[in-house]
């Protein structure tokens, strides 16, 4: 048998380990791409709520099982395209973009819970509040000041706060609100002049606020959202009352500005098709229940019960109410 030299079994043997590590190597990718792009469940959270919504994911479970909090400031660091599930924020993004600038949105037809593939989970409405024994407030209080019949005080270092009121000034009609930013900043810079609050508003803090709406002997009225209601003790606020803003003489319908929770589903159709039973988990009673409750809310599920006599009220509000708006900013 013929003998083959040293030198071409020497090359045979390289190039066969040649072809194991080229092989290795491919393997070696395949498996990372694998691990890397396959599909993963993660939960994409608005950076203010994932410290509520990861303490919801361990009061109640969701079936989006193993996902991974992930906050909206951390998302451009991810892998999006391998990613499917939901995002937790306060934006609805599946809000269609229009082409006026008004830093108001208005929804109708929000009581089904959803909103296009949206979500609604909780909401944080802002209401007139004031003793049982105090009188409501009236329109021509809002337009011109209370004349000898209570009070009217805001937060006027909040400028939140300031521009909630400055967009129920410039409500047209029932959910119609002028887009020109002239307009807004004009009225926002006239707010406090006058008599409508009290003295020395513009600096006033809510802490400031809440000891002359509680007060024994004072009428006051208070426009503010539920939310912070909820921070105060449950058996001082067991005295107060919630109104809806006045709206103007004529209006047939009421609307209820409020900040709303959306949950918005994201990833392939194919793996959307893997949350049905999160969105179930999502609009049940019980865990919108849960998390309205940690966040000072209420819930979009009409049977989730009330915390309390005011928060009951805000419910029949969110419920009856024709039209509902939130502030999109600047």
């Amino acid at each position: 048998m013929k003998k083959i030299p040293r030198d071409k079994r020497k090359s045979s043997r390289s190039y066969f380990r040649l072809i194991l590590g080229v092989c290795g190597l491919v393997l070696l990718i395949c498996l990372g791409s694998f691990f890397v792009l396959r599909s993963r469940p993660v939960w994409i959270v608005e950076d203010r709520y994932v410290e509520v919504w990861e303490k919801i994911l361990v009061e109640s479970p969701s079936p989006l099982l193993k996902a991974k909090v992930i906050p909206r400031s951390a998302e451009a660091a991810t892998l999006p395209r391998s990613q499917y599930g939901y995002r937790i924020g306060s934006g609805s993004e599946a809000q269609a973009s229009t082409e006026d600038e008004s830093p108001v949105r208005v929804y109708r037809g929000l009581r089904s819970g959803s909103y296009g593939d949206a979500l609604l989970l909780a909401v944080d409405p802002w209401l007139v509040f004031r003793q049982f024994t105090s009188l409501p407030l009236t329109r021509e209080e809002v337009e011109n000041g209370p004349a000898g019949r209570g009070r009217i005080f805001t937060a006027g270092s909040d400028r939140v706060a300031n521009r909630a009121w400055t967009a129920q000034l410039l409500q047209e009609a029932p959910g119609i609100f002028p887009p020109e930013r002239e307009i807004w900043e004009q009225t926002g810079e006239r707010l406090f002049l006058g008599r409508r609050f009290q003295s020395g508003a513009l600096t006033y803090t809510w802490n400031e606020v809440w000891p002359h709406l509680l007060g024994d002997d004072e009428s006051v009225r208070v426009y503010a959202p539920l939310s912070l209601i909820r921070t105060l003790p449950v058996y001082e606020t067991n005295v107060l009352e919630a109104d809806v803003f006045p709206g103007r003489s004529g209006w047939n319908e009421f609307g209820l500005q409020t900040e709303i929770l959306w949950a918005t589903p994201y990833g392939s159709q194919k793996n959307r098709e893997r949350l049905k039973p999160v969105e179930t988990w999502l609009r049940s009673a019980k865990l919108q229940s849960l998390l309205s409750d940690t966040l000072g809310w209420i819930a979009v599920h009409p049977e989730a019960p009330p915390y309390n006599p005011v928060s009951g009220s805000a419910r029949v509000y969110w419920l009856t109410a024709s039209y509902v708006w939130e502030m999109t900013g600047d």
